[in-house]
């Protein structure tokens, strides 16, 4: 075929999208009744078997039209066998068939429209017996429908011994093809499960390209991955919109989208293949003249699609001739960089072949100028789905190149490295020795740091002696984030505050430090707990608070006179008080310090008797980790306070450390850890 004719093949096109029109040119025919005792083998086709009556008016109701006026005016019009095609009109089309069931039993049939997009499709179901009307269409929502389904279903139950005319109501914006079958109903919902196989399969490869390309996109930072995930996807929405299973899954209630989407997204998938192709083919130095009119063809494909949903009935036919020009630009493209030897662009070429033979199909089959039938219906889905996989091999092979110039890289890399290397080894070593010698400056100041904070942590031996006081202070490493203090308030009253602030190292350390001086100021205070601890929450969030550190905290009044203790917990672990015969527990009263600045804090109090012992402690005790990921855990230390009551309180302490020891089996400890014990 030379130029002159392709030319004259484009013009007739276009003529037929601008100035064309859908109007039934055919003769009157007699058809005889269709008898469906054979549907439980195979669907029956019936479009060359119906009459066709066009109302441009769009005014007859079903009530006019089977009257005698109209009865003759019933025509045979031009089909293949499995549909009818009236292109794009503004008409309401009235088909008609005569139908008879001459079994002794009733049958469940179902008449199927497999095509999504026409807007008003009514049946009419006419016996002796009665009169059904079924409303369908994308007008009306899924929900409403007879039978919910991609495609347009009217299950029917026609009486037995009975002759039947079943008549069908058409009107839509959208081409109107009528690919119309009759169904057994039993043998259309295995059909249907079939079909969903299918689409379930078509779908799965689409996701595991978008998946595998998005991985190597993340991977590479090559945004060509990144297009192509998006063209998938585009296309994989224009095909759901296309086959209707955008409007069984997505939209079920949107005539709207029904009517708009797929040539919507065909242009979404236009624009993202001709960016795709620009910085694939890097079109933009090879062909820079032919690349400028690519950027015309995407803003063509940026505005129409704008004006076609402000005026529909206007540019319907000229977005979908746009959307053929546009797939011949991006074919001519293809095909000069594939003469100029570009090995991905014979990839690409192959490829959109397949993509732009589909949308051909597709526009052909909408403009009327080809048959409807399985293969023009689901030519578009297989179309697209060879371009995909064509696509992903493209982009593999590009893969590869990049995967040669990498190691290409990595030779000249390890050659320049080979090079300095006697350099770079004398810079180490400098580097080396000068860190050792500031690690060594660190250790000296850290174990001053350490020093500072045991002293501060020493507790007069007469306070000690009086409380009968053992405890055990082992930061993680040198110093560390736990704090305990403890002073006589007056005779026989004493004080105690544990308190752990977050992490440990230097920075908890300097933390607690900080907190020592604010407490020393306020623990002689003759208030409760509870309000000693709110004045040093409020002192803290005044002073620290840029620190954005939190601390837990325990204050504990033990009158020994009275034999009562007070005290008040800011989320601290809870002390335990073993008895002769129980275990108390002083649980939290509170939030820990530093959340906010206003916190109520109640006090608790129990009573102690003589032989009862008291333990404090921080989570380093009981939040241990062996290598196994295995907790300590709190049950395992109140096991041990119990199994351990006729050891003395130094004893009791030792046994803990040793059996942490044993349960970390050489595994660090991850937290400081301090516990007091006292002896009533």
């Amino acid at each position: 075929m030379n130029g002159k004719n392709i030319g004259s093949i484009l013009f007739l096109v276009g003529h037929i999208l601008i100035f064309g029109n859908s109007k039934i040119y055919a003769e009157e025919v007699i058809v005889e009744r269709i008898n469906i005792q054979n549907i439980d083998q195979s669907p029956i086709y019936l479009a060359q078997s119906m009459l066709v009556f066009e109302d441009p008016s769009n005014r007859l109701d079903f009530d006019t039209i089977r009257t005698p006026n109209f009865e003759n005016q019933f025509i045979k019009v031009p089909s293949s066998k499995e549909a009818f095609n009236f292109s794009y009109s503004k008409s309401t089309y009235w088909l008609r068939i005569p139908l008879e069931n001459t079994d002794l039993s009733a049958k469940e049939v179902t008449f199927v429209i497999s095509y999504p997009r026409i807007k008003t499709l009514d049946l009419y179901f006419q016996s002796s017996k009665e009169m059904k009307k079924i409303q369908s269409g994308y007008s009306v929502p899924m929900s409403k429908r007879p039978y919910q389904s991609r495609f347009f279903v009217f299950p029917i139950l026609f009486p037995e011994k009975t002759e039947a005319t079943v008549y069908l109501k058409v009107e839509s914006p959208n081409s109107i093809n009528i690919p119309i079958q009759l169904w057994n109903r039993d043998l259309y919902d295995r059909h249907e499960i079939n079909d969903h196989v299918i689409q379930a399969l078509y779908f799965g490869i689409a996701l595991a390209m978008v998946l595998f390309n998005l991985f190597l996109f993340f991977i590479l930072k090559d945004y060509n991955y990144f297009l192509y995930v998006l063209v998938v996807i585009s296309t994989a929405f224009t095909i759901a919109s296309h086959n209707g299973i955008s409007s069984e899954y997505f939209w079920q209630n949107s005539p709207w989208m029904d009517q708009y989407s797929v040539n919507f997204f065909i242009s979404i998938v236009l624009v993202l293949f001709l960016i795709f192709m620009r910085k694939l083919l890097n079109t933009k130095q090879f062909i820079p003249r032919l690349d400028r009119v690519s950027l015309g063809f995407i803003i063509l494909q940026i505005v129409l699609p704008i004006c076609y949903i402000l005026s529909f009935e206007s540019f319907v036919k000229i977005i979908v001739l746009s959307h053929t020009l546009t797939s011949f630009w991006i074919l001519l493209v293809g095909i000069v960089c594939s003469f100029k030897k570009e090995r991905i662009a014979y990839f690409f070429l192959l490829a959109f072949s397949f993509l732009f033979l589909a949308l051909i199909v597709s526009t052909m089959r909408a403009l009327g100028l080809i048959p409807t039938n399985s293969f023009t219906i689901d030519g578009p889905q297989y179309g697209s789905a060879a371009e995909m996989i064509l696509l992903a091999f493209a982009l593999a092979d590009r893969y590869n190149s990049i995967l040669k110039e990498k190691e290409a890289a990595e030779a000249q890399v390890k050659s320049n490295l080979e090079k300095s290397n006697l350099d770079l080894e004398e810079k180490v070593k400098e580097r080396t020795d000068k860190l050792n010698r500031n690690l060594n400056a660190m250790k000296r100041d850290l174990y001053v740091a350490r020093e500072i904070q045991e002293n501060s942590l020493i507790i007069d031996s007469k306070l000690i002696t009086e409380l009968n006081l053992e405890y055990r202070y082992l930061p993680v490493s040198e110093v560390g984030g736990d704090f305990f203090d403890v002073v006589l308030l007056k005779e026989s009253k004493y004080r105690i505050l544990i308190a752990d602030a977050t992490g440990h190292g230097v920075q908890a350390a300097m933390i607690t430090m900080a907190i020592k001086g604010l407490y020393d100021n306020i623990k002689t205070f003759e208030l409760p707990p509870s309000k000693v601890m709110e004045i040093f929450n409020e002192e803290f969030m005044d002073n620290f608070v840029s620190l954005n550190s939190l601390l837990t905290a325990l204050i504990i009044d033990i009158d020994l006179r009275e034999k009562k203790i007070q005290y008040a917990s800011a989320g601290h672990p809870a002390a335990v008080l073993l008895q002769k015969e129980q275990m108390l527990l002083l649980s939290k009263t509170g939030r820990m310090i530093g959340l906010k600045k206003q916190i109520y804090y109640e006090s608790s109090e129990l009573y102690f008797e003589p032989k009862d012992r008291l333990f404090l402690f921080t989570d380093g005790v009981f939040e241990a980790f062996n290598a196994k990921e295995e907790e300590f855990g709190e049950e395992s230390l109140y096991h041990l306070f119990q199994s351990t009551r006729n050891l003395n309180l130094s004893a009791v302490e030792d046994h803990l450390l040793k059996t942490l020891q044993n349960f970390l089996n050489g595994q660090d400890r991850q937290d400081d850890l301090t516990i007091l014990g006292i002896d009533f």
